[in-house]
């Protein structure tokens, strides 16, 4: 697994800007955030065969027709899987004849190119949250789950335009996300939480509370037959009759990030300093729904990436956390450490990521 983790301290080296707060041109720190963004989308795009999602990818581009096949008729959208926007830049790259290789690497640059919009938008510290997604997030989404990578990172792109007041915009790219992967529409909670959440400690508390007592029953069993009862016949089947979707998944990060927003919260003065305070707001009602809901979505593995989606909020707010003057050097340790363990378990299961392989080299 050394390639993984070579990617993972290249970025980690860059960290060192943020943390030392070393002084550059903001045009040459979005060279080198850029350069990053690069070798990750080649890292993801160019893999080959080092996990079960890249043989799932590679057999649906083999089967999508071309432009002429479909308009020949004997071909419709539902023929080929995933939502439409997928399906369509399918059809599209097999129409020029593109090897999958260059559909992936689209899809991978697609993703980060997204995500370098939103860290320049929504960060202060750029490198520690390129970490972070990295740590948090990078394996799981950009590199093997690559519609729900783009719906993730089209979201938040859409949440950046919201937050500059462009409602309409947002809305539309939102809905560009969902028609990319259906883990998408677990935004609409974000805009809900913006409008009506009021936050007071009493509020935040009771929601920290109850999120953490979720954690200790199980409701899988209840969440797949009702779920089941309304996608039991569509596509989503296979999901609700895999025991690895559908148990309970780990709540681990809900303990995690309550922690992390406490601190937020109690050094909101610091915060709102370094940012400002619509954009603390703005961070802290996603980061309440993210626990609250994660805790719910967990119930059910294959929906923990709903969650997901809000917890990506977290790659802002855990940087933030690390300036806090009287906390500087724990919070940075245990950010550092809490990133390799996320990226780690990753790795540990052998099933999902297998030793890396280079379409370039090992095709």
């Amino acid at each position: 697994m050394i390639w993984y983790w070579l990617i993972f301290v290249i970025v980690l080296f860059f960290c060192i800007i943020d943390i030392f707060r070393i002084s550059i041109r903001t045009v040459y720190r979005k060279g080198l955030l850029a350069g990053l963004i690069v070798l990750l989308g080649l890292f993801a795009g160019l893999r080959f065969e080092c996990d079960n999602d890249y043989l799932e990818y590679v057999r649906i581009y083999s089967q999508a027709p071309t432009l002429g096949e479909f308009f020949a008729g004997g071909y419709n959208l539902s023929d080929v899987y995933g939502e439409p926007f997928f399906v369509i830049t399918n059809i599209i790259f097999k129409t020029i004849k593109a090897p999958d290789y260059i559909y992936l690497s689209f899809v991978a640059f697609l993703n980060l190119f997204f995500l370098y919009k939103v860290i320049i938008g929504f960060s202060r510290y750029w490198f520690l949250s390129l970490f972070l997604y990295v740590a948090l997030m990078y394996l799981g989404g950009g590199f093997t789950q690559i519609r729900f990578g783009v719906a993730t990172t089209l979201v938040w792109y859409g949440l950046l335009q919201y937050f500059k007041g462009h409602l309409k915009l947002s809305i539309m790219i939102l809905i560009c996300a969902t028609m990319f992967h259906i883990s998408a529409a677990s935004a609409v909670i974000i805009y809900f939480a913006n409008h009506f959440l009021k936050v007071n400690l009493k509020i935040i508390l009771a929601i920290i509370a109850v999120s953490i007592v979720i954690t200790f029953f199980s409701f899988s069993d209840l969440f797949v037959r009702f779920i089941g009862a309304f996608f039991g016949d569509s596509r989503y089947e296979n999901y609700f009759l895999l025991e690895g979707y559908t148990e309970k998944a780990s709540s681990f990060s809900t303990y995690f990030y309550s922690f992390n927003l406490l601190i937020y919260w109690f050094f909101r003065k610091q915060m709102i300093k370094n940012s400002s305070k619509n954009l603390f707001l703005f961070f802290f009602k996603i980061a309440l729904a993210a626990v609250f809901f994660g805790a719910i979505f967990n119930q059910m593995a294959i929906l923990a990436r709903f969650g997901l989606i809000l917890q990506f909020v977290f790659i802002f707010i855990l940087p933030y956390t690390f300036g806090v003057k009287p906390l500087r050097i724990i919070m940075l340790v245990f950010l550092m450490l809490y990133g390799v363990f996320r990226f780690n378990q990753y790795l540990e299961e052998e099933s999902f990521i297998q030793e890396y392989q280079n379409v370039i080299f090992n095709k």
